[in-house]
């Protein structure tokens, strides 16, 4: 059966202090790209399962991770998830780097969307520094999956990884740290929109909570990349200038 993934997002609008520099057309609530990002994913179904059935799952983020904070088209996936039902698939959520809190205004990347997948998969921030992923779906998919075949998880479950897991939610709830991440999200943005303004070689900056993402182009004009060899010397000169603050040498 196949499997659909989500591989790049959108440069929406959303209430954000630092928006993007792309304009559109579309009304305040609503994305004209939505439409047609869910018919090319119809149509891609239409190639990998001709007969209109035989998809295994669609899976996707609420905030793309490693394509640079890009979000989805509003109403995206409230289309896709249909679509991926009438292909006989299941609609899963990757909130690794979305999940618990840090997007500033919701605990889940799926609940901005307004969707609700039938499996959730998370790991990383749950155990703040111990190693813990966890997986949550519907007690007729678990049902399913216990019936169709042995599995077994030689560290799954144990107590210490249970504890570590435990803690993490509650700390996150007792110390607010999702509204840290709205109020500390949007100072950095509104830095972001500094220093957008102050220098040509930043270009669209874009960001919810403590997920973001920041250009670096040529120039304004052309808004092409930064060329990889100027970018690696910045991250190098910003090792460099990390090594200095952290050891306090003026």
């Amino acid at each position: 059966k196949a499997v659909v993934s989500t591989q790049s997002g959108h440069y929406g609008r959303d209430g954000s202090p630092c928006q993007t520099l792309r304009s559109c057309d579309c009304a305040p609530d609503v994305c004209d790209g939505a439409e047609m990002y869910a018919q090319q994913y119809r149509d891609h179904l239409l190639t990998l399962c001709p007969g209109g059935k035989g998809l295994a799952g669609f899976i996707g983020e609420g905030m793309g991770g490693m394509t640079a904070a890009m979000m989805q088209s509003k109403g995206f996936y409230k289309k896709a998830y249909e679509i991926t039902k009438s292909f006989g698939g299941v609609n899963i959520m990757d909130e690794v780097q979305t999940g618990f809190g840090r997007l500033g205004t919701h605990y889940w990347g799926f609940e901005y969307h307004g969707v609700r997948p039938d499996i959730i998969t998370a790991a990383k921030s749950i155990g703040n520094g111990f190693p813990l992923a966890m997986a949550v779906t519907t007690p007729e998919i678990a049902e399913a999956f216990a019936n169709s075949s042995l599995h077994f998880n030689t560290f799954g479950g144990n107590a210490v990884a249970s504890a570590a897991g435990l803690a993490t939610l509650k700390a996150i709830d007792d110390d607010g740290l999702m509204e840290n991440s709205r109020i500390v999200g949007n100072r950095f943005l509104e830095g972001f929109n500094y220093l957008r303004e102050k220098y040509d070689h930043v270009g669209d900056c874009r960001g919810k909570g403590l997920m973001m993402a920041m250009e670096f182009v040529e120039s304004k004009s052309t808004n092409n990349p930064m060329p990889t060899y100027k970018m690696n010397a910045i991250l190098e000169r910003t090792k460099v200038l990390l090594a200095f603050f952290s050891l306090g040498i003026d």
